[in-house]
């Protein structure tokens, strides 16, 4: 089964479902992908307009495990078990990878 790879040689695990007008491959591992987007980030301030705004609450879990502040005491995002914040809510994951029916790096998952 062949499969996408990101420009680093490994399978690609989240891919830019928007894609890229350049013509640049949409896909990516989970160390090469963007990370940190404001879309994720949450705001206490019921006031400012930038969505979403579901929420105004300090999160549950524990700062620095679950969650980190953006700014101090008013904005707040949630970080991956490694402590990493999460790409664009435009990029999908796939735990497997994404499937190629055409691969130019001639890539077979064993």
């Amino acid at each position: 089964m062949l499969k996408e790879l990101c420009d680093c040689g490994k399978v690609a695990v989240w891919c830019y479902m928007p894609g890229y007008s350049s013509g640049c491959s949409p896909y990516f591992c989970d160390e090469c992908v963007h990370r940190g987007c404001d879309c994720n980030y949450r705001h206490l301030d019921v006031n400012t307009y930038h969505p979403p705004l579901d929420n105004p609450e300090v999160p549950e879990g524990q700062e620095g495990v679950d969650w980190k502040w953006i700014e101090d005491g008013s904005v707040w995002t949630s970080i991956d078990d490694k402590g990493r914040e999460w790409p664009c809510a435009e990029y999908e994951y796939d735990l497997d990878g994404y499937e190629r029916e055409i691969n130019p790096h001639e890539y077979e998952t064993k």
